[in-house]
């Protein structure tokens, strides 16, 4: 079975991208199952908001059906739809919608929280509080991540211009950009000293993006992501010379 989740390239997406591939009897068996996959990663999502893309419809094979290949299908979460250029949603209708959004889906999950939001820059945040918040936030924050995803679609609907959406849980995303920087500092230092290059524990593509912005300008570093999903990672070498 192919169960992969990939994000776009690091360095030119602001949002985290959510797509997956299954493989099964029928194509709308495959369908099924890549949905069901993809919610692993992106709870709730509706059907309506997934497109389906066949990537291989299957073979009957040669003799006696032999090397007979299964139907693949892509499932691919969809952004907002696009409309006139500059149609941004109102900051008060944004906060809205996001506090309504939150607040079902957590209440779904049967987690108790308060949420919070507010308006930053464009930006319309919303903080979530809680005891045992772990579920919300997932291995490495990649349910928040598909959270925050899901909430920017329902907030900016049919807006093209789209106001940026944060969703936080207990300060986990600050603490966790912190963490990240410290590792990728200790990184520049070991490839540095040693001139030999350094692969980091895989992350997701939010956290690679954070890896990569913080080393862009190191005067003796450069970073790369290399490796399918989910096990992508960002390796730190010694920087070429131009």
């Amino acid at each position: 079975m192919d169960q992969s989740v990939s994000p776009p390239p690091d360095e030119q997406a602001d949002d985290t991208e959510f797509a997956t591939v299954a493989s099964a009897a029928t194509v709308e068996a495959a369908k099924t199952k890549a949905l069901e996959q993809l919610r692993k990663v992106v709870p709730y999502v509706r059907e309506e908001d997934v497109e389906f893309i066949v990537v291989d419809e299957g073979g009957q094979g040669g003799f006696l059906g032999m090397g007979k290949s299964q139907p693949r299908v892509e499932a691919r979460v969809l952004p907002g739809a696009s409309a006139a250029v500059g149609d941004v949603i109102d900051a008060d209708e944004a906060l809205e919608k996001l506090d309504e959004f939150i607040t079902r889906v957590t209440s779904g999950m049967g987690l108790e929280v308060e949420v919070e939001v507010s308006q930053a820059g464009e930006a319309v945040v919303a903080d979530i509080a809680g005891d045992d918040l772990g579920l919300l936030i997932g291995r490495h924050g990649q349910t928040l991540d598909a959270l925050q995803y899901l909430a920017a679609i329902v907030v900016n609907g049919h807006s093209h211009a789209r106001r940026q959406v944060i969703v936080d849980a207990e300060g986990y995303r600050n603490r966790r950009e912190v963490s990240l920087k410290s590792v990728a500092e200790r990184a520049a230092q070991k490839v540095e000293r040693t001139r030999s290059e350094l692969v980091l524990k895989p992350m997701t593509a939010a956290e690679r993006k954070i890896v990569h912005l913080h080393l862009k300008d190191h005067p003796k570093v450069e970073t790369r992501s290399e490796g399918d999903e989910p096990q992508r990672s960002v390796i730190v070498s010694p920087r070429r010379r131009a």
